[in-house]
């Protein structure tokens, strides 16, 4: 079997070092013509082969930030808006326009962005699973990064923050105050609905370490919002025996909580303690300022346009799924 020419022979045969021989095959303009001739010429007679270059994959310059609609996601939700702000903030800084758009996998259609091919990758800003969804826009070869999702068997990358923890960390905390042995209520969402599944998961491995009961009957579920906060906080309330101590799987809820207990001229947290989760900015300007868990959202935001990047760069690379720490911020509404 005849051994190919190498590019050291090639060097050799038109009297050239490697690397002259080396900037004629990358079409370096310093080159003379004489000499790029003669290292052509060798190259024919040696029946050398240059290697293809790799085509350089085309700039990203544009993506998409989607977020599902019904999800209570809005530039107004002030979660959302942070999430949102560090997306934009990383583009602009890279020089990449960033599009918005709302999509409704109820209806069917894809994102406006995919139909029309306008942008590099997407990201994906969804709390409940639609996996049939995601698929077909995989399918149409966009990159995509999902943002507080659970992983889910599809080449996308996640990013979201560690629930599970943040929701022990809250019941840790709730029980250690020791207003009492009964469990604290809840006040969560949907169980579709991921990082709502995950905090109250967390929530309850606090209960199970403290040998608490687990009580059904004091969680209820709200809408991640503050009317929805105020309506279940007051349920909690009318319970025969009510809580000494409540959790909000998010600080919207918690400051309908705490609006329900002001009506009722009960003091937090001497009658009751309210917690949070998110710390969003109006979480330590509430009255009482309200303890909450703190999640860095603009860093999620930040975290899902490099993962994008990356994607874009190598569709094929393993998935990864990114979690980013949360701590719990102590504030007046549980310190006695």
């Amino acid at each position: 079997m005849t051994r190919k020419a190498t590019l050291r022979q090639v060097a050799e045969h038109a009297g050239v070092a490697i690397g002259t021989a080396s900037a004629v095959f990358a079409d370096k303009q310093w080159v003379s013509s004489r000499v790029r001739d003669a290292v052509r010429q060798a190259a024919d007679e040696l029946g050398y082969e240059p290697r293809q270059k790799r085509p350089e994959p085309a700039p990203v310059t544009d993506v998409a930030f989607i977020s599902w609609a019904g999800e209570a996601f809005s530039p107004a939700n002030p979660y959302f808006a942070a999430v949102l702000h560090g997306a934009q903030q990383a583009c602009a800084d890279l020089g990449i326009s960033l599009h918005y758009e709302v999509a409704d996998p109820a209806r069917g259609g894809l994102p406006q962005a995919v139909e029309r091919g306008q942008v590099s990758g997407l990201l994906l800003l969804s709390y409940a699973s639609d996996s049939e969804y995601l698929e077909r826009i995989v399918e149409r070869g966009v990159p995509c990064v999902l943002l507080e999702h659970e992983p889910i068997a599809l080449p996308v990358d996640h990013v979201r923050h560690d629930d599970e923890l943040g929701g022990y960390l809250a019941g840790k905390h709730l029980l250690s105050l020791a207003k009492s042995p009964r469990m604290p209520g809840v006040i969560t969402a949907d169980e579709n609905i991921t990082p709502a599944r995950a905090r109250l998961a967390g929530f309850r491995r606090a209960l199970d370490e403290a040998n608490v009961a687990f009580d059904p009957r004091y969680v209820l579920r709200g809408t991640f919002d503050v009317a929805s906060g105020l309506r279940c906080m007051n349920a909690l309330l009318d319970l025969d025996v009510p809580p000494r101590a409540v959790f909000c799987a998010n600080d919207e809820s918690a400051l309908g909580a705490l609006e329900a207990a002001r009506a009722r001229g009960l003091d937090v947290p001497g009658d009751v303690a309210v917690m949070g989760f998110d710390d969003v900015p109006l979480a330590a300007r509430a009255e009482p300022p309200l303890t909450t868990i703190a999640t860095d959202k603009h860093l999620i935001g930040v975290q899902a346009v490099r993962h994008l990047l990356d994607r874009v760069g190598n569709p094929a690379m393993t998935s990864r799924d990114t979690r980013l720490a949360v701590r719990l911020v102590q504030r007046a509404s549980t310190r006695g």
